[in-house]
């Protein structure tokens, strides 16, 4: 089975890749090496994220999906604190801030994830065997290429690998999604002026020129780096459903965060890229139980309409095969109401 990485090998980026390529599927028998691989068709895999809410929202029904698709070795924790900058997990860590809130989930007795509020990192970090590592940039952080220069990323590196239990756990990236455009959703911001809007301005007001930043600064700070054993390209499929004849409002809750469908797409994306999927031929899950509501979708289980499964379907495998660039949906029109 192929692993994602080795789908978004670009002629310019050949040597920068090489770390991510045909062989990701291979289990490292070295402390994080210099060629660093997932682990092969592991019977269990144990993640463990340094995010905040848009990874809290990736992994919010990903423990569920595993346990649909059939894979109950699953185990998620992520370690949250609001719209985290890598310049903060420097800071926190320095300082030993016990700011942090850890969700975790399992794929084996899934549920909607635990809480633990008030931890280290260090905490997290030896509170399990942890297999992978994902790390993402804070909010608009991931499009500003110069915030990866500053040493920061290497320091929380440095601190993962001197406080694992797991010697061969690897590093992943995850690069989230665009913030919707809509003004409604940007308005629901507890900052006055909405930092969404501002920042916004700087790109144009073009959600296209946000997401090719983002995706610069995975091409000139990620794929070249050989700490890095995975890209998960979740921004990319919400992107790509985007595309087809849902809006904002369909995969957005508010300024940022993604609607409960839209966390089905991420999560997804997620379960593919960690377990070495390339292509989904269907997914098993039928709909989203009311339990995992975020969204005012009601108080009753949701199941899925066929082209709804079908947008997801689309999008993900379209974000696994082109994981650096939006494809077009073929799902362009909304059905007709019954």
């Amino acid at each position: 089975m192929k692993r994602i990485i080795s789908m978004i090998l670009l002629a310019a980026l050949t040597m920068g890749l090489c770390a991510c390529g045909g062989t990701a599927n291979q289990q490292s028998t070295e402390p994080v090496s210099t060629d660093p691989t997932l682990p092969k068709d592991p019977e269990t895999l144990k993640v463990l994220v340094l995010g905040h809410s848009l990874a809290v929202d990736s992994g919010h029904m990903l423990a569920l999906i595993a346990a649909e698709e059939g894979y109950a070795g699953l185990k998620l924790g992520t370690l949250y604190y609001s719209g985290c900058r890598l310049s903060q997990h420097a800071t926190f860590i320095k300082e030993e801030k016990s700011v942090y809130d850890l969700y975790l989930s399992d794929s084996s007795n899934p549920a909607p994830p635990t809480i633990t509020k008030g931890i280290t990192m260090k905490y997290a970090l030896r509170l399990d065997a942890w297999d992978v590592i994902v790390m993402q940039g804070g909010g608009w952080e991931i499009a500003e290429d110069d915030k990866f220069k500053n040493g920061n990323l290497e320091y929380i590196q440095e601190f993962v690998n001197a406080n694992k239990l797991n010697p061969n756990a690897v590093f992943a990236w995850h690069t989230p999604w665009v913030m919707p455009t809509d003004p409604e959703l940007q308005a629901l911001h507890p900052d006055k002026p909405s930092p969404v809007t501002t920042n916004y301005a700087n790109y144009n007001n073009d959600r296209s020129v946000v997401y090719n930043a983002y995706i610069d600064c995975v091409k000139n700070n990620i794929l070249t780096n050989k700490t890095f054993a995975a890209f998960i390209p979740s921004g990319t499929a919400i992107e790509n459903a985007h595309t087809s004849y849902m809006d904002d409002r369909d995969l957005y809750r508010d300024y940022a965060h993604a609607s409960d469908y839209g966390r089905v797409i991420a999560s997804y994306v997620w379960y593919c890229t960690l377990l070495g999927i390339d292509h989904l031929d269907d997914i098993q899950l039928t709909g989203i139980p009311v339990a995992y509501f975020k969204s005012n979708t009601g108080l009753q289980d949701v199941e899925f309409t066929q082209v709804e499964k079908d947008i997801i379907l689309e999008s993900v495998n379209n974000a696994l095969k082109n994981p650096l660039e939006v494809t077009q949906s073929q799902y362009t029109e909304a059905p007709a109401a019954n």
